[in-house]
């Protein structure tokens, strides 16, 4: 799309939306593929990522990124190595990049707390960058679609950055002008807790703003005037329900399911799908197995990994040490009893309820790698690519791969940034 087109787009009042229910309304008919060999699936679309712009919208790599001695430039694995993402997996399954994520744990809502979220938010900022800086000859920061493109020509990894919980900004707002200047090009409100911004779909003490508070309300009027994508994963229904109605620009939702599919608080119900998709946004399905299918229970994991979290997660700043023992003991655990999966199947069930729900024009997709994401069949980067096998034999074409693969967020971003374009060409001109 043309910035002039882009910017009509925007100043017409999101015209698109009403096409954009449309089209849900009236899929084309998709022939399944059931006739054709595994293989043949798997070279076309091995084709088709090798021709299109491929992205994952939520890479939780950052977390990994800490441990002393990991290069992303060397090749990991996940049953070894804790490890989904690194660029030689990237590459094995056709996947040019996506948005490395400042993910900070929800804390107290206190001074010391607010503080110390901040300064990890930033430090991890840093993080992404001066380990591209050390890799530039294989990956390049993003800020815009245009780089994403051109970046993509050269043969390098794309690496966007984006935000995954309001509290690494506590209680001030100027903060997203600092992230949007080190690159960051979504951010999302809330996590697994409640926090100053706005309410949790999952926090067990339930409602505490009742959506966004009055600070929420004015940190996506910011985000709008700084063309940033507001990310409503992890949000409560009244808090997306908000985010929807204030937003000026069209809202991402970074790694998400269907509620239809699946009855999960993380999901979106059809009528969010659909609001999203009628305000010209778009909704990531995310691979997280446990929002996706009943757990089986299983106490001596629990108890493990609870063991392992009072342990290493309690809080407090770990040693170089502690860090490799952590890692080493986490492992450990996934070995002796390995997590339930879901399936590439399941993942596909709820993209297909989400495309006749919303239009091919409004999902995408996201493992969320490296941040408890994963299912049989595609458990980290390199496996990306058999998604995209089912869907093909499910009858989607290659125009609905490069929408969904990286087309549909690209546009999304485009059209956030032509509306904080249009605001300051509206104040230059007053």
């Amino acid at each position: 799309m043309k910035p002039v087109t882009r910017l009509l787009f925007v100043l017409f009042g999101m015209g698109g939306f009403i096409a954009g229910s449309l089209v849900a309304e009236n899929q084309p008919k998709r022939i399944p593929r059931d006739d054709w060999s595994k293989a043949k699936l798997e070279k076309l679309a091995r084709k088709i990522h090798a021709k299109h712009l491929t992205l994952d919208t939520h890479m939780d790599v950052p977390i990994v990124l800490k441990r002393p001695g990991f290069d992303i430039k060397r090749r990991y694995s996940w049953m070894n190595h804790a490890s989904q993402i690194d660029f030689p997996r990237m590459n094995e399954g056709g996947i040019d990049g996506g948005f490395f994520v400042i993910f900070v744990g929800q804390g107290p809502l206190d001074h010391a707390g607010r503080s110390k979220a901040i300064k990890m938010g930033f430090e991890i900022a840093d993080l992404i960058h001066s380990t591209v800086k050390a890799n530039t000859g294989l990956a390049e920061i993003a800020l815009t679609s245009e780089d994403a493109y051109r970046i993509r020509k050269s043969g390098k990894r794309v690496v966007f950055i984006g935000i995954e919980n309001g509290y690494t900004i506590g209680r001030n707002l100027d903060l997203l002008k600092d992230y949007y200047d080190r690159g960051v090009r979504y951010f999302g409100i809330t996590h697994t807790k409640n926090n100053d911004l706005a309410d949790s779909a999952t926090d067990k003490d339930g409602n505490l703003h009742m959506g966004l508070s009055d600070l929420g309300q004015a940190a996506v009027e910011e985000c709008n005037r700084l063309g940033m994508m507001l990310d409503i994963s992890h949000a409560s229904d009244k808090t997306a329900w908000d985010v929807l109605a204030l937003s000026k620009t069209p809202v991402l939702a970074s790694h998400s399911g269907s509620y239809a599919v699946y009855p999960h608080p993380r999901n979106l119900n059809d009528a969010l799908l659909k609001e999203i998709a009628v305000r010209g946004g778009v909704a990531q399905m995310n691979m997280f197995s446990a929002y996706m299918m009943d757990v089986p229970e299983n106490k001596p994991r629990t108890e493990a990994m609870k063991a392992w979290s009072e342990k290493y997660r309690s809080g407090k700043e770990l040693t170089d040490e502690e860090r490799i023992e952590s890692v080493e003991a986490y492992i450990e655990i996934q070995k002796k009893y390995p997590k339930a999966l879901s399936t590439i199947p399941a993942v596909v069930d709820h993209i297909h309820h989400m495309v006749e729900v919303m239009g091919i024009d409004h999902v995408g997709i996201s493992g969320d790698f490296d941040g408890g994401g994963g299912v049989s069949g595609a458990m980290d980067v390199s496996q990306m690519v058999w998604v995209t096998v089912e869907m093909l034999r499910r009858g989607y074409t290659e125009e609905d791969l490069e929408k969904f693969w990286g087309g549909n967020v690209m546009r999304v971003l485009d059209e956030c940034q032509a509306y904080a374009v249009s605001l300051e060409e509206k104040e230059v001109s007053s």
